[in-house]
């Protein structure tokens, strides 16, 4: 088991910062979820918010670090009568699979190099709703101290600049515990196709009769 899993366990059995309702950012934008489907959640912990995808249809998967958070998750799944599939993973390591989710969800988990899986594991018009700590946070007593787990301004749209805006936001917010600095993005991969640059398709003119010359003479000189 990693130093982080180990350190994240230990949070999780002393419920240290550990809210239980879903995200602000979640529910205040349910009119920007998709109608159903597949949910992935990132980093989930104990599943707030995967809890509350479940509750709402969704085929929620979540994946932790801590198999303490995933046992809290599935423990209260299975008490309010819930289906989500909780994984034990490290997303260093952590697969995506490609177009698999209408919805994915990543709340104060920030892991550069998964911008590109992210988008790539997104349906055709499926929307992401993500959440980060700016770099501000730091003038505030919680959230990372080292400043590469903090977004700089504008980096998380320009994490996802292939994907269409629907709500963007910087600032400080108040949060479970207090004020907080994030970044706030909810954005959705096209549904159209691209074209990777062939132009646009054009139908074929059949030749008229004068452009085919007599019968028995096509092609000769």
């Amino acid at each position: 088991m990693s130093d982080a899993a180990k350190e994240w366990d230990e949070r999780y059995r002393q419920g240290r910062g550990m809210p239980d309702e879903p995200s602000a950012l979640l529910v205040g934008n349910r009119a920007l979820l998709p109608a159903g489907g597949r949910a992935l959640d990132i980093a989930m912990g104990s599943g707030r918010n995967a809890l509350y995808l479940a509750s709402l249809g969704f085929r929620v998967t979540g994946v932790d670090v801590s198999p303490v958070a995933v046992a809290l998750c599935r423990e209260k799944a299975a008490r309010l009568g819930l289906a989500v599939e909780a994984v034990v993973a490290d997303l260093e390591d952590y697969r995506l699979p490609a177009n698999r989710y209408d919805l994915i969800i990543n709340f104060h988990y920030l892991q550069r190099s998964l911008a590109g899986p992210i988008v790539r594991a997104l349906k055709r018009g499926g929307v992401l709703f993500f959440e980060s700590f700016t770099i501000d946070q730091l003038q505030f007593g919680y959230g990372p101290k080292d400043p590469a787990f903090l977004v700089r301004p504008g980096e998380l749209r320009e994490m996802f600049a292939r994907l269409e805006a629907l709500l963007y936001h910087e600032g400080v917010i108040e949060g479970d515990r207090g004020p907080k600095a994030v970044a706030q993005l909810i954005a959705r991969k096209s549904a159209q196709v691209p074209n990777r640059g062939r132009g646009p398709i054009r139908a074929r003119r059949r030749p008229s009769a004068d452009e085919r010359g007599p019968p028995g003479c096509q092609g000769r000189d």
